[in-house]
């Protein structure tokens, strides 16, 4: 093998190398993509909103205080109880009220309120930790109402904080066909298809965000992002590129975008570009090992060789001793700092 061909041989080996190390890294990154943590909880929130004790005067709390004296044997007067134990957050006497107005109250005859004293029962049960006997309940609230948006925003919390990815999804789903406008659980639903691998309906989701006039940056953002990693796992640098070149945040939310667009570059043979962007994410401090290995591929691939700035950036991957190093990334590093050294020599 001559020394041309030894030099082409080294250089497709390296790109290839750092393509099929960020394709695996992407790979992961989707399966364990970030879901949004709902900002409020959801049952305390339905609580609050739903329970006029809550909401009334102090003057009209004191009657209602007054009214329970005369005991519980009712309907009303138990539901009242229960009402004051969720104002003053005592979730246990309130479940109890609350089991105790579902006993006294007909299904059939006040069919809406049996719906709303089995929701609070849901809720409370989701407060005090019973979430297996809460998803019960609350799946009989959306049995009877398919149209119970916040009980579906309660039982997603409860599957959020238990990792059933699937029943979030499908949770996800159900909610959004009574309030399709919401971009923030759609950002959640979208999040969790990508992590289960469900592809083309994740894109779907994606180009729902993206062609909505509400959504705000930060949810297009969330969208083109989450549709790149999906491109780039399927090593469709094309798209993934486009998606990219969509974010806005590159800074705080997505450091990564620059590492990316880089290696989209590179994909292209676009080297010059690709160094621009590897420089930029090594001056926001993301990824600074594999920047310097992928740049130095970069400039040991051009035309003409940059043989100066590749072996340095390629000696900085080997040398890199921050907390990140990667040991991977410095021996292959090293390996193809080995193998230009045989070439040069010859």
């Amino acid at each position: 093998m001559n020394k041309r061909k030894k030099k082409i041989w080294i250089r497709v080996t390296a790109l290839f190398m750092v393509l099929t190390m960020a394709v695996t890294y992407w790979a992961g990154t989707v399966t364990s993509i970030k879901i949004s943590a709902a900002e409020t909880n959801e049952a305390m929130k339905y609580l609050a909103e739903n329970t006029e004790y809550i909401n009334q005067k102090r003057s009209e709390r004191t009657w209602n205080l007054i009214q329970t004296l005369k005991g519980t044997d009712d309907l009303n007067d138990c539901y009242l109880t229960a009402s004051i134990y969720i104002g003053s957050a005592r979730y246990e006497e309130a479940l109890t009220y609350i089991k105790k107005s579902l006993k006294l109250c007909s299904p059939t005859e006040r069919p809406e309120f049996y719906t709303e004293l089995l929701t609070k029962k849901g809720c409370l049960l989701t407060l005090l930790g019973q979430n297996e006997e809460a998803l019960e309940t609350l799946d009989l609230v959306t049995y009877r109402d398919p149209q119970a948006a916040d009980v579906y925003l309660v039982k997603a919390q409860i599957y959020f904080e238990q990792n059933n990815l699937e029943k979030l999804a499908e949770t996800s789903a159900q909610y959004l066909e009574v309030v399709p406008d919401d971009v923030s659980v759609r950002i959640t639903y979208l999040q969790t298809l990508a992590a289960l691998d469900i592809v083309d309906e994740a894109k779907k989701q994606g180009r729902i965000i993206i062609e909505d006039a509400s959504a705000g940056t930060g949810a297009k953002d969330d969208a083109y992002h989450i549709l790149a990693m999906l491109a780039l796992r399927e090593e469709n640098f094309k798209e993934a590129l486009r998606n990219l070149q969509q974010v806005k945040d590159t800074k705080e939310k997505y450091p990564d975008v620059n590492y990316d667009i880089g290696v989209c570059q590179m994909s292209k043979g676009e080297f010059d570009e690709a160094i621009e962007y590897f420089t930029r994410s090594i001056e926001q401090d993301y990824n600074k090992q594999g920047c310097y290995y992928s740049r130095g591929v970069c400039e040991f691939s051009n035309d003409p060789v940059d043989y100066q700035s590749a072996y340095f950036d390629l000696l900085a991957a080997v040398e890199y001793d921050e907390e990140d190093r990667d040991e991977e990334t410095a021996a292959l590093a090293e390996s193809i700092l080995e193998q230009a050294y045989k070439v040069i020599e010859e």
